[in-house]
């Protein structure tokens, strides 16, 4: 015996009917399904919406949003001096926000392995502007 299986058109239409008020033994007798797998289509459709019936082994849940990761600078007083004056006179509120400006300010019409070197490049000064940072403290 074959696995049956059906559109997500399909179900959606099976689990309207019973959402605008038809019985659900109705509507399983109509379909050929059983009132079960109906009614699990419906907790499915009223759980993810849109998202529902996916497909098989297809994951429904939005994933979350990548975390980001520390960069550490060492920088000498020279080019920490440069950092925070150049920080200053962009308007930029703390070094953080200025080195994100940096990176992602001009990179969108590189190529990638020199947006890669960009990033090399910073991660080694943001490495050494914090290591600077905590031995001042």
């Amino acid at each position: 015996m074959h696995r049956r299986k059906f559109t997500k058109e399909f179900k959606k239409a099976a689990v309207k009917k019973v959402i605008r008020g038809t019985p659900v033994e109705r509507v399983a007798r109509s379909c050929r399904v059983n009132r079960w797998i109906l009614r699990r289509w419906q907790e499915e459709y009223e759980e993810f919406g849109a998202r529902a019936f996916g497909g098989y082994g297809k994951s429904r849940h939005t994933r979350a949003e990548p975390r980001s990761r520390a960069i550490t600078l060492r920088l000498s007083s020279d080019e920490l001096a440069a950092v925070k004056a150049a920080s200053s006179a962009a308007g930029v509120p703390n070094l953080a926000e200025f080195a994100r400006s940096c990176m992602f300010r001009e990179t969108s019409e590189r190529p990638l392995a020199e947006v890669e070197t960009i990033l090399e490049e910073l991660a080694v000064v943001m490495r050494r502007l914090t290591q600077r940072l905590l031995r001042s403290r």
